[in-house]
């Protein structure tokens, strides 16, 4: 074999193993590629879970994903009061990257956003939700009715009410059912209390 004929063919096999390279390198990486975008198309549309959480003191309450309890700042009525800068550290509004996502109990139709910024803030009933600081673990309720900017911090109940109000109108309606009952047993007549809670909800 000639000089040249052999620097061909080793040029031929550079080449040949060049090319193989390049192959074998697309194959790897565009999946890699094409998962991380796909990946973080998934993560970025993920909305936050809104759950409910065991309370001793008030049975179920909204939490968030992790198990931290949900307030909202309420005014006169039920109005919902808003909650900025200073409160807003002290209270941390529940924010969403997509649309909020409903775990076992807690009724989807209730769960929604409402702009903060250019964030999405969680609401429940179209209260919007925060976190409190002070709580520090997992089914902790120890802003219930703390009064500071201008309102008080209600727990939320998978109803949508806040959840003294929820328990004192449960207690009110078994109350009034005793009552019935008893008038009925002993022929007088009676009437069983209002289901409005003594909160005013």
């Amino acid at each position: 074999m000639s000089q040249l004929s052999s620097y061909r063919s080793y040029r031929r096999l550079v080449a040949a193993a060049a090319a193989s390279s390049l192959a074998l390198g697309a194959t790897v990486i565009a999946p890699a590629v094409a998962g991380a975008s796909t990946h973080g198309h998934h993560a970025k549309s993920r909305g936050v879970v809104v759950r409910l959480e065991k309370s001793k003191k008030y049975g179920s309450v909204l939490a968030d994903g992790a198990g931290q309890s949900l307030y909202f700042l309420a005014g006169r009525g039920t109005k919902s009061l808003p909650c900025k800068t200073k409160c807003a550290a002290i209270w941390p509004p529940l924010l969403s990257a997509g649309k909020p996502r409903a775990a076992k109990g807690v009724d989807a139709k209730m769960v929604g956003t409402v702009k903060r910024g250019s964030s999405l803030q969680v609401t429940y009933h179209g209260h919007p939700l925060y976190r409190f600081t002070g709580d520090t673990a997992a089914g902790q309720v120890n802003g219930e009715e703390i009064r500071n900017f201008g309102g008080t911090w209600y727990l939320l109940g998978p109803k949508g009410l806040p959840v003294r109000a929820a328990l004192a109108s449960a207690r009110t309606s078994t109350k009034g059912a005793k009552g019935a009952k008893g008038s009925s047993t002993k022929g007088a007549k009676g009437s069983s209390s209002g289901g409005k809670s003594s909160a005013g909800w």
